[in-house]
């Protein structure tokens, strides 16, 4: 295999890698109350667990940017809803960046890059993660830069 081939199946795995681990990337920082969920969850409370997703669910249905990154974390996530749905994952992130939800916009451009939940498309990953890039948030704006220029998004 060329060594140009190869560097290019390496950052592919990279991305790849990188675009697997979101869900726990994110869930450190900006899952408050699935955060809260799971720990009821683990703490064997599992009414307060389910009383604790209905909440997000019901904050997600009021357009709450927040709740929706959440509802989209638990329809991705196998075992933190009642459906696992990678498209119905995206439909809420993308509810959630349009609103400027910087973790939202974030895995939303990682998913474009993958293909995971939509189709694969460079151009969109760019859009989602230099509005990561533009945000407030300096962790997401960082993270999205190194995903962004891996990819060599500025050629879309």
């Amino acid at each position: 295999m060329a060594l140009g081939a190869l560097l290019f199946n390496m950052k592919k795995l990279l991305t790849i890698v990188v675009g697997l681990s979101l869900g726990i990337l994110i869930s450190t920082t900006a899952n408050a109350d699935l955060d809260k969920a799971i720990a009821y969850a683990e703490a064997g409370e599992i009414d307060n667990a389910h009383k604790e997703l209905l909440l997000i669910v019901e904050a997600a249905e009021t357009g709450n940017p927040k709740a929706l990154y959440e509802f989209g974390v638990m329809y991705k996530t196998e075992g933190y809803w009642i459906v696992q749905s990678d498209e119905s994952a995206v439909e809420n992130w993308l509810e959630s960046a349009k609103l400027g939800y910087a973790p939202a916009q974030f895995v939303l451009g990682a998913s474009y890059i993958i293909g995971s939940g939509v189709e694969k498309d460079l151009s969109q990953a760019k859009y989602w993660l230099q509005q990561a890039i533009d945000g407030t948030n300096v962790r997401y704006s960082n993270d999205a830069k190194t995903i962004y220029n891996l990819n060599n998004l500025d050629q879309y």
